[in-house]
């Protein structure tokens, strides 16, 4: 997960604003992609619930139907309710349940655990310091201590949530909305369905990851292993991030990710070669677009889980969240509502006119707003992973024919002139990734773009 922390006191009322599509059509692609997505354990139950009401036809058909019928309108009704039961992209929060995993998986889970904390265990000992001070670039052992006292708080953490039973499998769907591989914090951890079924040496890389976030709610993702400057970032930055702990930690455990390929730049066929300077451009500029990418999808993910966090309190008087920044969570969703055609900002609450006395009226968070939020986030997330999958970068020639399936390019005329900077470039990668997506939620490229930029300034301003 990336660093998703509290509300900025800065208060953004400007972005880029989507144009308000009709809420009907919106419902109907809503319902279209909800049906395609439904597990496939659920599928003969879904079928079977939908039987008699016409409406499986109806989600695969290409015609809009007919809303001003009230049969129709009956069967959508249907529709929704059973979506709401049998699927996790329509559904209310706590409708399905994450639970642990049962004994046999309860077994296999302390395999991969005891493994996880014997190397904590061990590296806080002194028995990988020559991992540390390589991974964390240290000129002299000043930090080590403080460094193998956080590899003694992430085995406590993971050998605590494992004993309390609270290593969680993904029965709700929240890691496929997310687009994460698990999800932690000091609290719980969730795992994909399948995570106790065996010992795998990727589970317990994962493992070897999450337990730094559940060591501290302080130690996000700034950077992965194998980014550009993963190894020269600056020390504050090291420090909380949980990515270097855990490539100490696979070093010394022999599970370690295999090198990232170089990045291939792929000059004009015809024509000068390219520079070592335009070359390091266009990966700066690569690399500066993954970036925009994956701040536009931490930020859709930060919009869905306080959607979450405020749903669970809608209803009720008692808030558990930082009283100082209640209202302005609330009016930053208000305004995420209105770009991504919610309904939260058609209701009252969060106002700054609330009296200090009185707590915030939150806003209805409805499993419309939650599934419509799952479909931004799904195709947001969709993007960073176009951006991660490109290893090669054409470079071409006016009137050369694009590459095929999605590639990334760029014209020889940009690269070469000094004027076009690595913003442009990289702004031309990101229109590339939108206009990668076979079916976005969204009705087209642009209005995609749009949101990945409205929402990365928004994520700039948070963590700002």
């Amino acid at each position: 997960m990336l660093p998703l922390r509290g509300v900025t006191q800065q208060e953004p009322f400007t972005h880029p604003q989507l144009p308000q599509p009709p809420l009907r059509a919106t419902l109907h692609r809503l319902v279209r992609r909800a049906y395609s997505r439904v597990r496939q354990d659920d599928l003969g139950a879904l079928r079977v619930a939908l039987s008699n009401t016409g409406v499986d036809n109806y989600v695969r058909s290409a015609a809009v139907p007919d809303y001003t019928n009230t049969a129709v309108n009956d069967a959508l009704e249907k529709l929704i309710t059973v979506f709401v039961d049998k699927t996790p992209y329509v559904a209310q929060a706590g409708n399905r349940q994450n639970q642990p995993p049962g004994n046999a998986g309860q077994a296999v889970l302390k395999t991969m655990v005891d493994e996880a904390t014997t190397a904590f265990t061990q590296i806080a000992a002194g028995n990988a310091d020559a991992h540390i001070t390589a991974v964390f670039n240290l000129a002299d052992g000043a930090r080590l201590p403080e460094i193998k006292r956080t590899f003694t708080e992430a085995a406590k953490g993971l050998r605590r949530l494992h004993d309390n039973r609270l290593i969680l499998l993904d029965h709700r769907g929240d890691l496929d909305i997310q687009g994460a591989g698990a999800v932690s914090s000091p609290r719980s951890l969730t795992v994909p369905v399948t995570f106790a079924d065996a010992r795998t040496d990727a589970r317990v890389r994962i493992l070897l990851h999450e337990s730094f976030h559940i060591a501290s709610k302080d130690i996000v993702d700034h950077i992965y292993f194998g980014a550009a400057g993963f190894s020269t970032v600056g020390w504050p930055a090291m420090k909380t991030n949980a990515d270097h702990y855990a490539e100490v930690a696979r070093r010394h455990a022999g599970l370690t990710l295999p090198a990232p390929a170089p990045l291939a730049v792929l000059a004009p066929a015809a024509g000068p070669a390219l520079t070592p300077a335009q070359e390091l451009k266009v990966s700066q500029a690569l690399t500066e677009a993954q970036e925009r990418l994956t701040k536009g999808w931490a930020r859709s993910l930060w919009v869905w889980q306080n959607m979450g966090l405020v749903q669970r309190y809608q209803n009720s008087y008692l808030w558990l969240g930082e009283a100082p920044t209640t209202e302005l969570l609330v009016r930053q969703l208000m305004l995420e509502s209105q770009q991504i055609s919610m309904t939260l900002h058609h209701g009252t609450g969060g106002r700054a006119t609330t009296p200090p006395d009185v707590p915030p009226v939150l806003p209805l968070v409805t499993a419309y707003d939650l599934a419509v939020m799952e479909e931004v986030l799904a195709d947001l997330h969709r993007l960073v992973s176009w951006g991660q999958a490109q290893q090669t970068v054409h470079v071409l020639a006016a009137g050369t024919p694009l590459p095929a399936g999605n590639a990334a390019y760029l014209w020889a005329a940009d690269v070469t002139n000094a004027a076009t900077s690595v913003g442009n470039l990289a702004d031309q990668f990101v229109t590339q990734a939108t206009q990668s997506l076979a079916s976005p939620w969204l009705p087209n490229a642009p209005a995609l773009k749009t949101l990945v930029d409205g929402m990365r300034v928004r994520y700039d301003q948070l963590s700002s």
